[in-house]
């Protein structure tokens, strides 16, 4: 081979020795840590996922890494996927797959086949008040319901029952965080998520044996 001929082949011949030489390594690790930053300084991932004709109709479950972030009604995707981002705090996907688990545990929960639904949940977007109030109703037992005046007495603030409803009627996660075991000291039902929230909430007590019928 004349020395033309190597010199037009000396491209190559780098990108050989780069490809096989500790340098491509080298390349390759930087690389990683450049996308394992990148990855670092994106919002985290929320990955959601929808239940079809359940007896409360149609429900989106999402979840993040560290449990249940979201379970809604009433709304269309993109809807959804605003409210997930809180403002670009998260990034939804639409990826049933990754949270299969959460999403077969709802759907045998409203199918009746399930009657406990201890699943981690993600409360880090709500205030301590909220997390405490949504702990306490989740404490409720299945079969059972208490009243907003004695979640008030359990979260510690007697007089903050209106406040306790409204925490209560905000719950990101219903029917896992049980919401609809609330109700008022008349022994009417309390206001309840989306258009037909009472026709849902008596569903729901319906199922857990509350009321019958």
């Amino acid at each position: 081979m004349s020395e033309f001929e190597k010199d037009l082949n000396l491209p190559d011949r780098v990108a050989q020795f780069l490809e096989a030489g500790p340098e491509a390594h080298a390349t390759q690790v930087a690389l990683a840590r450049l996308n394992q930053r990148l990855a670092a300084s994106l919002p985290p991932i929320i990955h959601y996922g929808r239940i079809a004709n359940t007896r409360i109709g149609e429900v989106w479950v999402a979840a993040s890494a560290e449990g249940l972030f979201r379970v809604d009604f009433d709304i269309e995707e993109e809807g959804l996927k605003i409210d997930l981002s809180q403002k670009g705090r998260f990034r939804p996907l639409y990826a049933p797959e990754q949270i299969s688990s959460y999403l077969t545990a709802v759907a045998e929960y409203l199918r009746g086949e399930r009657t406990r639904l201890d699943l981690p949940v993600d409360l880090r977007a709500l205030t301590p008040f909220q997390r405490s109030v949504l702990l306490a109703a989740r404490a409720v037992p299945r079969g059972q319901v208490a009243t907003y005046a004695e979640i008030a007495q359990r979260v510690g603030k007697p007089r903050a029952f209106r406040a306790v409803g409204q925490a209560l009627r905000h719950n990101p996660i219903p029917i896992v965080l049980p919401c609809h075991r609330v109700i008022s000291s008349d022994g009417t039902l309390g206001g309840y998520g989306g258009a037909l929230g009472s026709q849902r909430k008596i569903e729901l007590l319906k199922l857990e044996g509350v009321i019958l019928g």
